[in-house]
């Protein structure tokens, strides 16, 4: 995760990854959401049916790096947020991607 000059984006840790792009894991993997700007927290929503284990909004930072596993294969849509520490209105930055399950 990362906040840019207008908006944040998600960027797999895959080789040819680029933002916001659709990417897949295989169920049982562990994925790591961390932010690489100083100063920055995020928040990652899959919704209500979440995927991952443990469920719920994933709310991490650049001291904080989260961990989920990927447990329910399928395809699911997510929205990330991003903010500088300290924030005020518009200097938070929000994205919409999407990400497939594998059995």
């Amino acid at each position: 995760m990362k906040r840019t000059s207008n908006a944040a984006s998600s960027t797999p840790d895959i080789p040819n990854a680029r933002s916001n792009s659709l990417f897949c894991v295989k169920a049982g993997t562990t994925v790591q959401w961390k932010s690489t700007g100083k100063n920055i927290g995020f928040v990652v929503d899959v919704g209500t049916t979440s995927p991952f284990d443990p469920g719920g909004a994933i709310i991490g930072g650049t001291d904080r790096a989260v961990s989920v596993v990927a447990k329910t294969p399928g395809c699911y849509k997510y929205s990330a947020g991003a903010c500088m520490s300290g924030a005020i209105y518009g200097m938070c930055g929000q994205t919409n991607a999407e990400l497939v399950i594998v059995p």
